[in-house]
């Protein structure tokens, strides 16, 4: 379905009133999108098309284990079965009107070495809040950081449950790391500090979104983003932002910090332990 129709079809709400499947090709291979109350159409328009460029490009270092931690509908799960449709993948998703989904979707398409979990994880085990900025119940914008966003704009919030990995490591057969994606509004902190052991122990390659700071008054988002700024560099790791043309991926751009800026586009990063630097260096020339 072209996607200019799907943006028409959005407006008039009409997903809203559909339960259907739909096909979609992904990277030549074929898979059934459902689509359920407004929940799925996402897929019919391809989003990220720079997260597939991006997965192939890091292929040769993906030989393990790979890590999604805000799976939301799915949308990385999806690009990375089309590459690696053997390889184990871990996902984390607390919002359950998400997380049954997921589950329709890796059944409907026969889905292999997949685990995903109604958890959000974080540096603490409890339970948690997850608010939503818009009246879509899949809110992909849902953050788990209270004052991330203004309050005024939330729409929604949602009892969730909340687990450090540590806690919840030992339900998943896997013997290495090679990717960790997180994509999770804001709340990049808790999850690196979740992990911070495996990373010292798997290295594996970060990719990773931290959302604009926007102006130096944002002090909660500053404040933030430095420590993960900090942490990462104390684990030996490099950083290099995702350069993006007609939504896909253009380059990679090595930054000594993140810094202060408003560009949506500029929030994607891949973070390289320096032991792996080499073979990337290779990989993006």
């Amino acid at each position: 379905m072209h996607s200019k129709v799907i943006k028409v079809l959005s407006k008039l709400k009409v997903f809203k009133y559909l339960k259907l499947n739909k096909s979609i090709n992904l990277n030549n291979k074929k898979f059934i999108i459902p689509i359920n109350n407004d929940v799925g159409q996402l897929h019919l328009s391809n989003p990220e098309p720079w997260m597939l460029d991006l997965l192939k490009t890091l292929s040769p270092l993906i030989t393990s284990t790979f890590v999604d931690v805000g799976v939301n509908i799915g949308q990385t799960l999806l690009k990375f079965k089309s590459i690696f449709p053997n390889s184990y993948y871990l996902g984390f998703e607390p919002n359950l009107v998400c997380f049954n989904y997921l589950e329709n979707l890796i059944k409907l398409n026969k889905l292999s070495s997949v685990k995903v979990l109604p958890l959000g994880i974080s540096n603490k085990t409890n339970s948690g809040i997850l608010y939503l900025f818009n009246n879509n119940d899949t809110d992909p914008s849902a953050s788990i950081i209270d004052g991330f966003r203004q309050k005024n704009q939330i729409k929604k919030q949602i009892d969730i449950q909340l687990s450090t990995w540590s806690d919840v490591k030992h339900k998943f057969d896997f013997k290495n790391i090679s990717v960790l994606k997180i994509d999770v509004e804001g709340a990049e902190l808790e999850v690196l500090r979740s992990f911070e052991k495996d990373l010292k122990k798997y290295s594996p390659i970060i990719i990773i979104e931290i959302l604009p700071v926007y102006n130096i008054e944002n002090e909660l988002r500053i404040k933030r983003q430095n420590s993960v700024q900090e942490l990462v560099l104390n684990l030996d790791y490099v950083m290099f932002r995702v350069v993006k043309e007609k939504k896909r991926l253009l380059k990679f751009e090595q930054v000594e910090v993140i810094g202060i800026h408003e560009n949506i586009n500029d929030c994607d990063y891949v973070m390289v332990p320096k032991q792996k630097l080499r073979h990337f260096n290779k990989l993006i020339v």
